[in-house]
């Protein structure tokens, strides 16, 4: 019960999050969909910091891999968008800008959540190594 609770907890603050991106990165019908961009990229980034740093550097807390992982960037994130708002744009007919929406989201959030990992890596010894 108490990590379900965690997910919800998270999943509220993501959620406000990913609204309050769409507000202050406002993006036209047909034009490139900047907003969820930006919101995929930087929680694949987060994801990528936080899954090293939880995993390898931190000593478990309970429920926190929940709340942060699953709950809140869970719901910051949205791939469903960026699926809708592609085909939004082939309904258009702005064939090349929704695949280069696509392909950018796909190929620098594949980028952003390897340079967190990285970045992640870079603070210290892992516990495995501190024993």
């Amino acid at each position: 019960m108490a990590r379900s609770a965690s997910v919800v907890a998270g999943g509220v603050l993501g959620t406000l999050a990913r609204w309050a991106a769409g507000e202050i990165i406002p993006s036209s019908p047909l034009g490139f969909p900047w907003g969820t961009l930006v919101v995929n990229v930087t929680g694949a980034f987060a994801l990528g910091v936080i899954g090293v740093v939880l995993i390898e550097r931190v000593a478990r807390i309970a429920h926190l891999r929940a709340f942060l992982a699953i709950g809140l960037l869970g719901s910051y994130t949205t791939f469903s968008t960026m699926a809708l708002e592609g085909v939004q744009l082939i309904e258009a007919q702005r064939i090349g800008l929704a695949a280069g929406y696509w392909i950018s989201t796909l190929v620098v959030g594949q980028m952003a959540g390897v340079y967190g990992m990285w970045l992640g890596q870079l603070r210290g010894p892992s516990r495995k190594e501190t024993g």
